[in-house]
């Protein structure tokens, strides 16, 4: 396991302008050179895919949330704007995990999401490991969002791509791991990153997330892990979106979800491929649901933090090489819908000392 240097703090972003086509614009001027970098990363990992014409892809992704979320279309375009890059360019990097599954070579797994539900009166714990490509360690950010009608959605993401993990103002939640179907690939559906945003924008409740994400029509297989507040509901929902649908796994009776990169649910679990390609994932959900077996109902931050920093099964990922595409642990990340906020711990988590929650008295506190 190599050693690997983890920033200190990471950035974040508030829109000051709410319009989607303006936001857009303002966060591709704001930060072009990132933009553009995260770009040229996803140019050459679609070139080691063999992925023939990106853009022309990207094209086709753009034409999907056109009809699907136009709002999310125009802030894709202005991102565009801002940054001097094109419009298909951008909707490319919207639609990666679209065309990396379209190429020759599959892409890897990522993250580990746990959410405990809690005792009565209390907020989840619910937080993930987003592991992906080391040379895009420096590509992300956490993005404050406010909407024309006072609402704010709150969302780590990649330079350029319109949303990922995150919370929004009435306590609802994203978690999100990637999934790999023998049918992924086939045609052009709506990017799941755009699905993630959508969600985050529009649903005051685990019920109403699920709706949006179960109207998108997918060909990218991934879990979007909804989680709601106690305020939206205090429940928690794994939606796995795959190109024949979408599948639903609950909490166990003691009110603990786990979920990694293969599929719960059939009949998607029948195609799925990552078990063979990476079978890493049964055993990161193995040691997960070993360590935390009946801890839905008293299970703290730290205990969670101190399960997703284990290296058992690799859960905490390190990069085995010093080479520029070994795959490790981003950032960790936290929802609190306690404060409608996300507490995020870039690098691999084991890399932070304890306490990394001092204050906790049922609710994550708000910022680092």
């Amino acid at each position: 396991m190599s050693a690997v240097p983890v920033p200190s703090a990471h950035l974040r972003f508030t829109s000051s302008v709410a319009k989607p086509g303006e936001r857009g614009r303002e966060f591709g001027e704001t930060w072009r050179e990132r933009v553009r970098a995260t770009a040229e990363a996803y140019g050459e990992l679609f070139g080691r895919a063999k992925v023939p014409d990106a853009d022309a892809l990207g094209a086709r992704a753009l034409a999907r949330v056109d009809a699907w979320a136009p709002d999310l279309a125009d802030e894709i375009r202005g991102i565009a704007q801002g940054a001097g890059l094109p419009v298909d360019r951008v909707a490319a990097l919207n639609a990666r995990t679209e065309i990396l599954a379209s190429g020759r070579t599959p892409g890897p797994g990522e993250c580990t999401t746990l959410v405990a539900l809690g005792g009565p009166g209390a907020e989840p714990v619910a937080a993930q490991n987003w592991d992906w490509y080391e040379s895009l360690a420096d590509g992300w950010l956490e993005w404050e969002i406010p909407h024309p009608d006072g609402r704010v959605t709150r969302t780590l993401t990649e330079f350029g791509v319109v949303g990922k993990i995150g919370i929004n103002d009435r306590g609802v939640g994203c978690l999100f791991n990637i999934l790999h179907h023998r049918r992924d690939g086939s045609g052009t559906g709506v990017p799941v990153h755009v699905v993630a945003r959508r969600l985050l924008d529009g649903a005051d409740t685990v019920t109403e997330a699920l709706k949006i994400a179960g109207s998108a029509g997918t060909t990218a297989s991934t879990t979007l892990t909804v989680v709601g507040g106690l305020d939206a509901g205090r429940t928690a929902v794994s939606a796995e979106l795959w190109p024949g649908g979408i599948g639903h796994v609950l909490p166990d009776p003691d009110g603990l979800l786990l979920h990694t990169n293969h599929f719960l649910t059939r009949p998607a679990a029948d195609g799925d491929t990552e078990p063979v390609t990476d079978p890493d994932t049964i055993v990161r959900y193995e040691v997960l649901r070993r360590t935390l077996h009946g801890r839905g109902a008293d299970l703290t931050p730290d205990e969670a933090f101190a399960a997703l920093a284990d290296h058992t099964g690799g859960v905490c990922v390190h990069p085995a090489t010093d080479g520029p595409h070994e795959f490790r642990t981003l950032a960790t990340v936290f929802l609190d819908p306690a404060a409608r906020a996300l507490r995020v711990f870039p690098g691999p988590p084991c890399t932070h000392p304890e306490p990394r929650f001092p204050n906790h008295q049922g609710a994550i506190p708000c910022r680092d």
